[in-house]
């Protein structure tokens, strides 16, 4: 199992009504965190269970969970597959994808990856 705990702050984007450039800034700097932590680990064979779990002060009901999440599922993603288009590898049936929240401070973000080898 490989754990990386990231200082992400995550923001239901559902409920939330901003400029464009300030969500592309938030998905950049997302983006840059996934690919510094790729960089120094090993990536997991796939099958694999994706944990993402969201230290917050205060918890999301679960459609905005899983919403706030979107743009780093896609960053994991092409990490676990890449070479597909940004957006594409997420629904590969190999990885699985589980959502969870905790309270806690400060804002964070924890990224589990379980590999699950198939006897198939």
């Amino acid at each position: 199992m490989t754990e990386w705990l990231l200082p992400i702050r995550l923001v239901s984007e559902g409920n939330i009504h901003e400029h464009w450039t300030k969500k592309h800034k938030r998905h950049k700097q997302q983006q840059i965190l996934i690919n510094s932590m790729a960089n120094t680990t090993i990536r997991p064979i796939l099958p694999v269970l994706v944990i993402l779990t969201r230290i917050s002060p205060r918890k999301l009901d679960d459609d905005n969970l899983q919403y706030a999440f979107k743009s780093l599922r896609d960053y994991i993603a092409d990490y676990l597959i890449p070479g597909l288009k940004l957006g594409r590898a997420d629904n590969d049936p190999r990885i699985t994808w589980q959502y969870k929240q905790q309270k806690g401070k400060p804002h964070a973000v924890k990224i589990q990856f379980i590999e699950t080898f198939s006897l198939d």
